[in-house]
């Protein structure tokens, strides 16, 4: 049985899909969707549909800053330095208020996995500004999740397009990232960890929220951040989503989108955590133009 204190603070897990357009799903496209998504109109269809939302921009960084915040991104300062991409220095100070400060503060216990895109600050081998060729990856990060109040976090530090292609866990780098890869799309090559493969991205981060979820319990509420990659390029679906799709490839990267929330409410129920946990799905802003 539930404490009131506990009662009164229900679990809540965020999950964040990356470009997904707002007719990818059926709830909110109708006929004109011709992707099943059947675990999202689920979740839309027992609890409440959002149908007047507005971001603040049009593209990845901005829109997460002001979720992460509840801010408007253009009201920080200039960002902290960085390399390209991934290597993208802090977009706001440790001090900032955040999602994660706010629900520890609440005594929450917080997690965030996916990806991360609000910059971090790498330790580099010759003490300059971080880049694809100087990063030291054999040394935690100075600020990362870790710093804005997630006591457990994995993440990819930018856009799976984007390098460096690799995890890290809790502020330290996992694998040996001594390798160069590029992806679909933009082909960009950079800094890769050398086991890691593009289509593999999601399925890790859904094993990674069912082992968090796994750790929970009544006693204690937690919090959930689960920043997908996808749909944003490369569509590289799981090779187990490959041709479920009748709208190709894209179709088949949504329908591995759609199985989060499946996947999230397995584990939830697993847990006995099922009646009091909050479940929100969102998209950081609107389709890209592919």
């Amino acid at each position: 049985t539930l404490s009131l204190e506990a009662a009164g603070r229900p679990n809540i897990v965020f999950i964040l899909a990356d470009d997904l357009g707002i007719g990818d799903v059926n709830c909110y496209g109708g006929q004109r969707c011709r992707i099943e998504t059947p675990n999202i109109d689920q979740l839309a269809r027992e609890g409440l549909r959002f149908t007047d939302a507005h971001v603040q921009a049009s593209v990845c960084v901005p829109t997460r800053v002001a979720i992460m915040t509840g801010r408007y991104p253009w009201r920080f300062g200039p960002p902290q330095r960085g390399g390209p991409w991934g290597f993208l220095g802090p977009r706001f100070d440790t001090d900032t208020f955040t999602l994660g400060k706010m629900l520890r503060g609440a005594g929450y216990h917080t997690g965030y996995i996916g990806k991360w895109h609000l910059g971090t600050l790498m330790q580099t081998v010759d003490g300059k500004v971080q880049g694809p060729g100087n990063v030291d990856y054999t040394r935690p990060l100075k600020v990362g999740p870790v710093q804005h109040s997630f006591d457990e976090s994995f993440i990819l530090p930018g856009s799976l397009d984007m390098y460096p292609y690799a995890y890290v866990r809790n502020n330290e780098w996992q694998g040996d990232v001594s390798e160069q890869k590029g992806w679909s799309a933009f082909n960009r090559v950079g800094p890769a960890e050398k086991d890691f493969e593009d289509h593999e991205v999601i399925e890790t981060f859904y094993r990674e929220a069912e082992d968090f979820i796994g750790k929970q319990s009544v006693n204690k509420p937690f919090f959930l951040f689960l920043a997908l990659t996808a749909p944003h390029t490369p569509t590289s679906p799981g090779k187990a989503w490959l041709g479920k799709s009748k709208l190709g490839v894209y179709g088949d990267f949504v329908m591995e989108v759609d199985s989060a929330v499946a996947r999230v409410r397995a584990a939830l129920a697993k847990q006995m955590l099922t009646e009091n946990t909050l479940i929100l799905f969102a998209s950081d802003h609107g389709a890209a133009p592919y």
